[in-house]
């Protein structure tokens, strides 16, 4: 049975070390072949991560009772939530195609924000998480792979 953080797991690695989070990054691609960005959170623990996110929806439901790096609203139509996550360590992948091959950039982020939409149920409840946006962060390095001929 799927849960409502299904989606958002494909975008999380439970690591420290940004060579991991860039290696899950870029094997995204292969489910995922059309995709031009992939993007993976790393360096927070899961229960972390999805508490901040269910605290968000109810600081704006409840009017703020818990402190919190994640901040939510609701979109005009009160059927999705836009939920805005700081304070995040990422890895972006950038997919391009050069003379007919694709390459690929993997740069690592700390201190940065990330935008996930979910399913509003009810205007109030959390429902599925069904899309992921970076946003910004400080810019840290290009991290390569080993074993890549990719780069």
């Amino acid at each position: 049975m799927a849960n409502q953080f299904e989606f958002l797991d494909k975008h999380f690695d439970p690591t420290d070390i940004p060579e991991v989070a860039a290696q899950t990054a870029y094997e995204r691609f292969g489910n995922y072949p059309n995709a031009r960005i992939s993007t993976v959170i790393f360096g927070i623990s899961w229960t972390v991560l999805t508490d901040s996110i269910r605290h968000a929806v109810l600081n704006y439901v409840n009017g703020g009772v818990y402190g919190n790096s994640a901040y939510a609203t609701l979109d005009m139509d009160r059927s999705q939530w836009n939920i805005v996550l700081t304070g995040l360590q990422f890895v972006n992948a950038t997919r391009v195609v050069v003379r007919g091959r694709p390459e690929y950039q993997i740069d690592e982020y700390n201190n940065g924000s990330v935008f996930v939409k979910a399913e509003a149920l009810g205007g109030q409840l959390l429902g599925d998480i069904v899309h992921l946006e970076t946003g910004f962060g400080t810019w840290v390095q290009e991290v390569k792979l080993k074993n890549s001929a990719n780069f």
